[in-house]
């Protein structure tokens, strides 16, 4: 086995074991609990299945998600996350089970993400020392841990791969080099659109600096390369970036009154939860991320930063690049008021799709990374012994500043087996109830969806980033159920199956309406009289003359 290919190989399976390690209980617990205790939560285990199941089954309509029902490529109105239901499809496919898809997602994206940044600093240069602790250092950081309720913001591994392909083009530019530039960008902007725009910013700019500082501004390969790399990039994205066109002409998009409150203040950098970090957390205040990338990143990425300062330090303009990728996203993180994001706002169709500035500063923790592994084989080349007593430190303070565990999981909740009777019942819109509707209420209806993943009837509940024209009326009246007006609006949406969650209702409420639907005879059919969720089929009134039909 080439030596490459086994170190590669050795550096994934240390990267899975890491990320078992540090995101225990997961791994014990792949199928039967997960972070399902808020809507984000939810919403992105239902994402993740949807695309799994839509892929394996029927990938035309992979945009037309099981929710809002009947409107269509509801799957647009939040981030699609093709990549990792395509990363979840074979385990959906052998489990049909939406815990251990999303929960098989976020190790491998734990362990992608500490694999890329460590690619990143071979391809550079770096030693295999340096790239682990980089690699640690970015796959495992405070940022990561923040967010395992939020997939799309999980797949980390995107602005790293782009780089590593990025620097590896410029070594030797090619029309091949270009392509595998492409795949790279192309990739990351289908696992998170806001990595797919930030590797993209960050990429542009090094090929610019690269083409300066090695004077390549008139070589016709390097330009050649570089459209090749944008022309993959529009063939691998644009059939999946088109609905999202749709949902902007349809008025969804991000201001920059909305940016100004996702804005850093400068807490952001000092905020994380690893056991060694949190005792800064109660001097912060108000923080909106969670970007403190350790100790030990800061003090070697200082070093890394003051080598770029040398004139005779090996890559020293490669350095100078990421130190000066780390200034400018700490500058577009502070949001409008600085200047920097307004300007991209108006020159970047898709920094009207961004809500958060505060998460480039994903960008100056990856920086950070890569100049403290500059620094890391600087020491080894300047022949300082960095033998076991040294090493080993290294590693147990990177591990030790990436610790937070063991993770708080949230049980799976049960199956109500009026779900398990919508699996086999006939394929009809289905509507649940509450139909909830106040600002601090509608994330519930993430519930309705997680249950859908075992039955998968289109439901006319939702709730995502977007709502779709008409659905705050309709749910107005829909809250009211069994109001004439909900009548109204179930008729309209061609309403089926109604599933009724009584315990979900104030205590005044639920036990009164169970008798007063029993009571309905002529309008409702009772499928699973299963307390505190019931099953029912709507009996339409059937059309004058549809007896006399053959």
């Amino acid at each position: 086995m080439p030596s490459r290919l086994r170190d590669a190989c050795v550096a994934s399976l240390v990267a899975v074991v890491v990320a078992v390690i540090l995101t225990w209980p997961i791994a014990a617990r792949l199928g039967s609990a997960g972070r399902v205790d808020s809507g984000d939560g939810r919403h992105g285990v239902w994402n993740v299945a949807w695309v799994a199941h839509a892929l394996t089954t029927d990938p035309a309509s992979l945009f037309d998600a099981n929710i809002f029902y009947p409107h269509r490529q509801t799957l647009a109105y939040s981030e699609a996350n093709i990549i990792a239901g395509i990363v979840a499809a074979p385990v959906w496919v052998a489990t049909k089970n939406p815990y251990a898809a999303y929960n098989t997602v976020v190790l491998l994206a734990f362990a992608g993400a500490a694999l890329s940044a460590f690619l990143l600093v071979r391809v550079l240069g770096g030693s295999q020392l340096s790239a682990s602790i980089a690699g640690l250092m970015y796959g495992f950081s405070a940022y990561m841990f923040a967010h395992v309720p939020h997939i799309q913001l999980l797949m980390t591994f995107g602005p790293p791969l782009s780089l590593a392909a990025m620097h590896h083009f410029t070594k030797a530019p090619s029309l091949q080099g270009g392509a595998l530039l492409g795949a790279a960008l192309g990739v990351t902007g289908l696992a998170c659109a806001y990595y797919g725009i930030f590797a993209g910013l960050a990429v542009g700019l090094g090929l610019l600096w690269n083409a300066i500082a090695q004077r390549r501004l008139g070589q016709k390969r390097f330009w050649l390369g570089a459209l090749m790399a944008a022309v993959v990039v529009v063939v691998m994205v644009g059939p999946f970036f088109v609905p999202y066109i749709g949902m902007r002409e349809a008025g969804f998009a991000r201001s920059l009154a909305e940016a100004r409150l996702y804005s850093t203040r400068g807490p952001e950098y000092l905020a994380s939860a690893a056991w060694v970090h949190r005792w800064m957390l109660p001097h912060l205040g108000d923080f909106r991320e969670v970007l403190f990338p350790g100790f030990l990143s800061v003090l070697l990425a200082a070093v890394g930063a003051g080598l770029a300062l040398r004139a005779r330090t090996p890559h020293r303009q490669t350095m100078a690049f990421y130190v000066a990728l780390a200034l400018l996203a700490l500058w577009i993180s502070a949001g409008p008021d600085a200047g920097l994001y307004s300007l991209l706002y108006q020159v970047v169709p898709a920094f009207s799709f961004l809500r958060a500035p505060v998460r480039f500063g994903l960008l100056v923790g990856l920086s950070a990374a890569v100049l403290a592994a500059f620094a890391i084989t600087w020491l080894e080349r300047r022949q300082v012994k960095l033998s076991r007593w040294f090493a080993c430190p290294l590693v147990v303070i990177a591990l030790a500043e990436s610790c937070v565990g063991p993770l708080l999981l949230a049980d799976a909740p049960p199956v109500a087996q009026a779900y398990r009777r919508l699996a086999v019942m006939p394929r009809a819109p289905v509507a649940e109830f509450p139909f909830f509707t106040t600002a601090s209420e509608r994330h519930r209806h993430t519930e309705y969806m997680l249950m859908s993943t075992f039955h998968w009837q289109p439901l006319i509940n939702g709730y995502s980033d977007h709502t779709p024209t008409g659905f705050p009326e309709d749910a107005a009246a829909l809250a009211s159920f069994p109001s004439p007006e909900a009548w109204a609006v179930l008729r309209t949406r061609g309403v089926r199956w109604v599933v009724v969650h009584f315990n979900d209702y104030p205590a005044d409420v639920g036990p009164a309406l169970r008798p007063q639907l029993q009571a309905m005879p002529n309008r409702l059919r009772l499928v699973v009289d299963e307390f505190p969720v019931s099953l029912y089929e709507v009996i339409w009134p059937m059309p004058p003359g549809a007896a006399q039909q053959p």
